[in-house]
């Protein structure tokens, strides 16, 4: 294309933007392919850096040829991305199982479609924005910021975070749970994952969203820290040892027991709810939550749940290994027992009108929260004392299996399947296993 029929900035800025949209959503997905299968993860790289190539190749020489190579390119990587949607992945660990669609693939697809039009309609006709006022421009100049927006929400979805195709989710030594497979077929995430051995169904459960939990040794000064700190919180279950000393203390139950999480017992005041998000001796002295094995007046108290309202993840405690969390789509319903949540959370079929069919209201999203396993007797020497689940916390049965979605509705108290709570480690299931 010679300089009177090039195409204008605003395309070439469109066009640019599209690409590099798409760029960085592969760029974000490296990692995640990457563990699943490390020649997709190639391909994503070098798809991005193919995509980057051809923004940077548009904006400084706009050539026919150039147009060319971007709509074969983006043509090719759409009928990739169909392919791996209707039919499968050709070959590798997921060959033969169509993927399921999420906000982050499908915003990547809709860039790369974008490119393909925008190319083909300057190849076209090279000066179809010549024609336009200056005052379209300016309206129009908000496509390109767009479309950056669109790459960067995609990428901080919770669809980013949770993209690990089926097939091969599930790393070595563990396998698929049946009970946690979607609807559609297929595993999704690796919390469908549980170990290749019975755990009686330990590793099924969640909590949240949350980074990976973890449990790095500390430095001497900073344990120390941490273990005086942790000193306090056993100050606390002192005085609040079973349910009915919570109860009478003005703390009010929350949601069900559930196998791994116990009863949550809380109270909100300002103390509680900590907005500046850091663990000072009189912010550990007033928890959200009061964590019991139970659900009768003797049970016992087995840990903490802090709350804060901080607008970003909490300082919290000293050291690496505080995993905050956080939940959403949650439909609340208040009783005079205490609060419910008769849906669970974090599901992505509960409804406006499912909740208000029950009574209850929606919780978009909570704020930040993360459990303390420190109370003697409670604690959690395989996951550490921030671990996302206690297994000293599970059913009567000796498992950790809890009621379906549909049963939970109806059964506010305990999730259980077994119907009251248990210990799956102590002498009695051991013995018996």
């Amino acid at each position: 294309m010679d300089n009177a029929t090039s195409p204008s900035s605003f395309v070439r800025a469109t066009l640019a933007a599209a690409l590099l949209g798409a760029a960085i959503i592969h760029f974000a997905m490296v990692p995640q392919h990457m563990t699943e299968w490390a020649p997709e993860g190639i391909a994503f790289i070098m798809t991005g850096w193919v995509q980057v190539a051809l923004a940077i190749g548009i904006v400084m020489r706009p050539k026919r040829w150039m147009l060319w190579v971007t709509v074969a390119a983006s043509v090719i990587f759409v009928a990739a991305w169909a392919i791996t949607r209707v039919w499968g992945a050709p070959f590798g660990p997921g060959s033969g199982i169509a993927q399921p669609k999420s906000f982050v693939d499908l915003a990547c697809v809709a860039l790369e479609a974008l490119t393909v039009v925008v190319a083909v309609l300057t190849i076209w006709r090279p000066t179809f924005t010549t024609g336009w006022r200056t005052e379209g421009l300016v309206f129009a100049s908000i496509i390109p910021v767009a479309l950056i927006v669109l790459a960067t929400s995609a990428v901080a979805s919770p669809s980013a975070s949770h993209h690990v195709h089926g097939g091969n989710a599930c790393p070595k030594g563990t396998k698929v749970n049946p009970e946690l497979v979607a609807t559609d077929g297929h595993v999704h995430d690796t919390s469908a994952c549980v170990p290749d051995i019975d755990d009686k169904g330990f590793a099924s459960l969640t909590n949240g969203h949350h980074h990976a939990i973890r449990n790095d040794p500390l430095d001497p000064a900073t344990q120390a820290e941490l273990d005086r700190q942790l000193a306090i919180t056993r100050e606390v279950a002192a005085k609040f040892p079973t349910l009915a000393d919570a109860a009478a203390a003005g703390y009010r139950r929350a949601g069900p027991y559930s196998p791994g999480l116990g009863t949550h017992y809380i109270r909100s005041g300002m103390a509680e709810l900590n907005p500046a998000g850091t663990m000072t001796d009189e912010t550990l002295r007033h928890p959200q939550s009061l964590i019991y094995a139970g659900t009768e007046p003797n049970s016992p108290i087995a840990g903490f749940m802090y709350y804060s309202m901080s607008k970003i993840e909490p300082t919290g405690f000293p050291g690496t290994n505080d995993t905050w969390h956080y939940h959403s789509n949650v439909c609340v319903k208040m009783t005079a027992a205490g609060t419910e949540a008769p849906f669970g959370a974090d599901r992505g079929d509960v409804t406006v009108d499912m909740c208000k069919g029950v009574g209850g209201f929606m919780l978009n999203t909570t704020q930040w929260m993360v459990h303390v396993w420190s109370v003697p007797g409670w604690d959690n020497n395989a996951g550490g004392v921030f671990a996302e689940e206690n297994p000293k916390l599970g059913c009567s049965d000796g498992t950790y299996y809890r009621l379906s979605d549909d049963e939970l509705v109806a059964m506010p108290i305990n999730s259980c399947q077994s119907g009251a709570p248990g210990d799956p480690t102590s002498d009695e299931y051991n013995q018996n296993s």
